[in-house]
């Protein structure tokens, strides 16, 4: 079976703290990721790679990959995070069949792409 985890982007210092509670009390892996791992692919990073692989582009967006996660435990972490007054994670995804392959910095851009996209839809019916 696999292991629960979330892979954590930018997401270190005490402000962060309770959402590492959140994690560690719902049994999931945290998994923070470093600048210089963002060309490893996301199932890279899942085996546990320490390997070194960086990018051209680095980005400090805080941004929260779910891995292996069932519906319900995702909903019930997300609703908790809410609760807990954490700042705001624009950038969220689940690991899927198709991103599992791709390295960080590719779901960082996809990522902002539709935050984007998303914003000036939400402009658009003001």
């Amino acid at each position: 079976m696999a292991v629960e985890t979330v892979l954590m982007y930018n997401c270190s210092g005490e402000q962060w703290a309770k959402l590492r509670q959140i994690f560690l009390m719902l049994r999931v892996r945290i998994r923070p990721v470093e600048a210089d791992q963002y060309g490893l692919t996301l199932e890279d990073l899942l085996g546990r790679s320490e390997e070194k692989a960086p990018v051209e582009e680095e980005f400090s967006d805080p941004m929260l990959v779910f891995c292996n996660l069932p519906h319900e435990k995702l909903d019930h972490l997300l609703t908790a995070m809410g609760r807990a007054g954490l700042p705001r994670i624009a950038l969220k995804a689940m690991l899927t069949p198709t991103n599992r392959t791709w390295t960080s910095q590719q779901l960082w851009t996809e990522l902002r792409r539709e935050h984007e996209a998303m914003q000036a839809q939400r402009q658009q019916k003001k």
